[in-house]
């Protein structure tokens, strides 16, 4: 569909959501670049990669990392700040034997020295920053006078990532909470608030009404579970090769004809609430572990008992609610199924 022209920040929407880059939640979420703090944050969603590191640097100026099984679309994507430090962040996800990965290619107006910091943050939000230390230029910083702010992520409370001027033509590329994703002509990619943003004509951002929930046998979602018992825990695996927790709920369902969301986040928020007592086989149970927030899911198999993907040599198992570890941590019940 040809792209139109909308108001406020005046906007061109793609007429495809799918066509943008930052689509699903268990994608890479966000980048910020920070200039007052000489830093650039690589905002995530769900379970913090395992490993970030320096995999080359073909010139002084040039830091390539690679975030291993951080899952988005495979496709270049450019931040370009333009200012005396940063030249410009190059992205690009790649999908190979059922692993994700994404190269990062940072390249700097000198060779500034760099460290690696790895966070959780509130939402379910993981965080990777590349933090340059011995910054000696002047930073170009963010003017707020008549401009709207465009923030890393689809909160207010977000860092902001730019301001855009009232009446400037922008991309729009998706919507959430009440805010748009969009990209004006200098390249920089921000949620910028609806009340913000008027666009003419149909929006072809609205969300839809949620689809009724499936009417899957609850017996064949742990039926497909227990045929997986056994199979060995690898973080961000989706395969009868290997499964972290997620990855199992997914495929089990997908194998029922149930489409779920990636991560145990989306899993968790995106599913319909029920109390512990009302919990039936085939529901989901979530946990907090590493961060306050869901983290480990499993599928709820009758008899106070759950099937999940362990971080132990026993990977996929079956495990007693009841267990002082998992009572502790039990966070709640969604389910995804209609009966």
């Amino acid at each position: 569909m040809k792209a139109r022209i909308i108001l406020l920040i005046t906007a061109w929407a793609t007429g495809s959501a799918a066509a943008g880059w930052f689509q699903k939640a268990d994608w890479l979420a966000a980048v910020t670049y920070r200039q007052a703090e000489d830093a650039i944050y690589f905002d995530t969603t769900g379970e913090l990669p395992p490993q970030v590191k320096v995999v080359a640097q073909g010139a002084p100026n040039l830091i390539k990392l690679e975030l291993v099984n951080l899952r988005i679309n495979p496709r270049i994507y450019t931040l370009s700040p333009r200012d005396d430090v940063v030249i410009d962040i190059r992205l690009e996800g790649f999908e190979e034997r059922g692993r994700s990965r994404v190269e990062v290619a940072v390249d700097l107006a000198k060779p500034f020295e760099y460290e690696l910091e790895r966070r959780q943050v509130e939402g379910g939000v993981s965080q990777v920053i590349l933090r340059l230390t011995n910054v000696d230029v002047t930073r170009v910083q963010p003017d707020a006078a008549g401009k709207a702010p465009l923030y890393a992520r689809p909160a207010a409370g977000a860092p902001i990532v730019a301001y855009v001027h009232y009446h400037t033509r922008v991309e729009v590329y998706d919507y959430a909470k009440e805010m748009y994703l969009v990209k004006p002509p200098d390249g920089t990619l921000g949620w910028v608030k609806g009340e913000n943003l008027k666009i003419e004509g149909d929006n072809p951002f609205v969300k839809e009404e949620p689809l009724p929930l499936p009417t899957t046998p609850r017996s064949e979602i742990v039926a497909t579970a227990k045929k997986y018992l056994g199979v060995p825990y690898v973080w961000g695996g989706t395969s009868a090769d290997g499964f972290d927790c997620s990855g199992l709920v997914q495929t089990v369902f997908a194998e029922n004809r149930v489409s779920l969301p990636r991560g145990s986040g989306d899993q968790y928020r995106k599913g319909r609430k029920i109390s512990k007592g009302g919990m039936r086989p085939g529901d989901l149970v979530f946990f907090r572990t590493y961060t306050s927030g869901p983290s480990h899911v499993g599928i709820y198999a009758g008899d106070g008992k759950f099937i999940h993907a362990e971080s132990s040599p026993r990977g996929v198992t079956v495990t007693p609610l009841s267990q002082p570890y998992w009572d502790e941590r039990f966070l709640g019940a969604r389910t995804w199924l209609a009966d």
